[in-house]
C-alpha cells in the first residue's frame, strides 16, 4: 500500500503555492500601477498640448495687439505734430498780420479762423486715437498675462508627466500623487487664464 504525502510535504506545497500567489498578485499590482501611472501621464500630456496651443495664441495675439497699438500712437503722434504745424502756422500769419496792421483784414481774420478749426479737429482725433491705442493696449497686456497663465499651466503638466513616469519606474504612489498634484495645479491655471 503506497502512502500518501507526508504533512510536511503537504505544507511546503501549500506555502509554496501561497507565494506564487502572492508574487502573482505583487506583479498584477505592479503592472495596474504603471498602467495608471502612464494613463495619468498621458492625460497631463494631452492637458499640456492644450495649454501650450492657448499660451501660443495668448502670446501672439499680445504681439498683434501691441503692434496695432504701436501703430495707433505712431498715428496719434502724426496728428499731434499736425496739429503743432497749424499753431505755428497761425502765429507766423498773426505776427505778419500784427506787423503790417492787417490784424484785422477779413483775409487774415478767416485765415486764422481756418487755422483754428484745423487744430480744434486735430486735437479731437487726437484725443480719439489716443483713447483707441490705450484700449489696444490694455487688450494687449491681458492677452500676455494671460499667456504667462497658460505657460505655468503647461510648466506644471510637465513636471506632472516627469513625475508619473518616474513614478513608473521606482513604483512609487507619492510621485504618482505628486503627478496628479501637478497636474491639477495645471488646470488651475489653465481655468484661470480662460477666465482672466
Amino acid at each position: 500500500m503506497e502512502e500518501g504525502p507526508e504533512p510536511q510535504e503537504l505544507f511546503e506545497q501549500v506555502e509554496h503555492q501561497h507565494h506564487e500567489s502572492e508574487e502573482h498578485e505583487e506583479a498584477a499590482g505592479k503592472r495596474r500601477f504603471a498602467t495608471r501611472s502612464a494613463i495619468t501621464a498621458s492625460v497631463l500630456a494631452v492637458l499640456a498640448a492644450l495649454g501650450s496651443l492657448l499660451s501660443g495664441h495668448s502670446a501672439n495675439e499680445a504681439i498683434l495687439k501691441q503692434a496695432e497699438a504701436s501703430d495707433k500712437w505712431s498715428y496719434y503722434q502724426a496728428k499731434s505734430t499736425k496739429s503743432h504745424i497749424f499753431e505755428g502756422n497761425r502765429l507766423v500769419v498773426m505776427a505778419i498780420a500784427n506787423e503790417q496792421a492787417k490784424s484785422s483784414s477779413p483775409n487774415v481774420v478767416k485765415a486764422l479762423k481756418d487755422f483754428d478749426d484745423k487744430i480744434v479737429k486735430y486735437n479731437q482725433e487726437k484725443d480719439d486715437i489716443q483713447k483707441e491705442a490705450q484700449a489696444t493696449q490694455n487688450v494687449s497686456v491681458k492677452e500676455f498675462d494671460q499667456h504667462q497663465k497658460y505657460s505655468f499651466g503647461v510648466a506644471c503638466f510637465q513636471i506632472g508627466i516627469v513625475l508619473a513616469s518616474v513614478a513608473i519606474l521606482v513604483t512609487g504612489s507619492w510621485l504618482y500623487f505628486g503627478s496628479i498634484g501637478a497636474g491639477v495645479i495645471g488646470i488651475i491655471f489653465l481655468i484661470y487664464g480662460v477666465l482672466g
